[in-house]
């Protein structure tokens, strides 16, 4: 089986441009997040190499989504949405029933989204990790 570069970008192309219409839906936005996240547990062994990476861009699109998190640019996170719509899709450029085969184009996909928005991801990593910070401070008030 050969991996079609342009093929695999041009399908992204079209999960970007059915993000940005999903985005204006917050249902649709929750509701594709919640799935794609299930299918990433369901798979997580095959997933192993790209896990962490796609935790961080399921918490921050479900934070956005959410309106907890606004302070990403719109084009990334139409690109995190679309990159998990690429993922979700399971008849993409390389099929996901493809035995071994099935996640490399989803793995290319989400690691060529990771490095677009890393800039992005790393402020959100920051915000996060101060929102934990003050979460732990309320529950622990002699932490203060």
């Amino acid at each position: 089986m050969r991996f079609n570069r342009k093929k695999i970008l041009d399908f992204f192309r079209k999960s970007e441009n059915r993000a940005a219409l999903i985005l204006d839906d917050k249902s649709k936005a929750s509701s594709t997040i919640k799935d794609a996240l299930g299918k990433a547990i369901t798979n997580k062994g095959e997933l192993e190499g790209v896990w962490a990476k796609m935790l961080l861009l399921f918490g921050v699109a479900k934070d956005y989504v959410n309106g907890e998190y606004t302070e990403i640019p719109k084009r990334s996170i139409v690109a995190i949405l679309g990159g998990l719509i690429y993922f979700l899709s399971p008849l993409d450029i390389v099929p996901d029933f493809v035995p071994l085969l099935g996640f490399i184009d989803d793995i290319f996909v989400l690691n060529l989204v990771y490095k677009q928005v890393l800039k992005d991801l790393e402020e959100y990593k920051v915000w996060k990790d101060a929102q934990i910070k003050i979460i732990g401070n309320i529950n622990d008030p002699a932490a203060t």
